[in-house]
């Protein structure tokens, strides 16, 4: 359950292998509904540090409304060669996230995007974080700059333009958290975790 949400993980599947307990992935991990999966092998240390290795995911973003108020719609998949997650949060990850056929689901109407890829990777406790590069592969919105995770901090840089960034309605929605230019909009965000 998330806020009252059930979220459905359909038929979940795992197979330990014991002899891997010592060292190694001891587990694998599947679970899919409908179009909606997830794929790991993973190990949990002594330390609280868990591994996850050859992490496939996709699903559809509506299932991200239950934990996220986004007006969103599309596909949300990802390809990771590693995941490092500690007691504290996230230590490293590196694999691409892809959003594909996102529109902008707002009241007067959805609105296409167009396809996404972020290339991921990094470690959270290094200078530089775990740093997510942004790059539109085609649409009407597009998008290019940095998402950046740290320890305790994060920050994002985005550059919007194309046609949807000049549409006086999806610039008046996300005003909130963009400045207006002269080819669309630009978000800068950063903060403490």
């Amino acid at each position: 359950m998330i806020d009252g949400q059930p979220l459905m993980l359909g038929r979940v599947q795992w197979q330990l292998q014991p002899w891997r307990l010592g060292w190694g992935l001891p587990l694998t991990l599947t679970s899919e509904w409908g179009d909606q999966m997830f794929t790991s092998r993973l190990s949990m240390g002594l330390s609280g540090l868990t591994v996850l290795r050859d992490v496939g995911v996709n699903l559809d973003t509506s299932a991200l409304r239950a934990m996220f108020p986004l007006y969103l719609g599309g596909t949300l998949s990802g390809s990771f060669d590693r995941i490092e997650v500690e007691q504290t949060g996230l230590r490293q990850v590196q694999g691409t996230v892809y959003l594909q056929s996102a529109i902008w689901t707002a009241n007067s109407g959805n609105m296409p995007l167009g396809d996404y890829r972020i290339d991921v990777a990094g470690n959270a406790g290094s200078a530089d974080g775990i740093v997510g590069k942004v790059v539109t592969e085609n649409g009407a919105l597009i998008l290019s700059g940095d998402l950046s995770l740290f320890a305790d901090a994060y920050a994002v840089k985005l550059s919007a333009g194309g046609p949807v960034a000049r549409d006086d309605s999806f610039r008046k929605a996300v005003s909130i958290l963009a400045t207006h230019t002269a080819e669309g909009f630009e978000i800068v965000l950063q903060g403490q975790l």
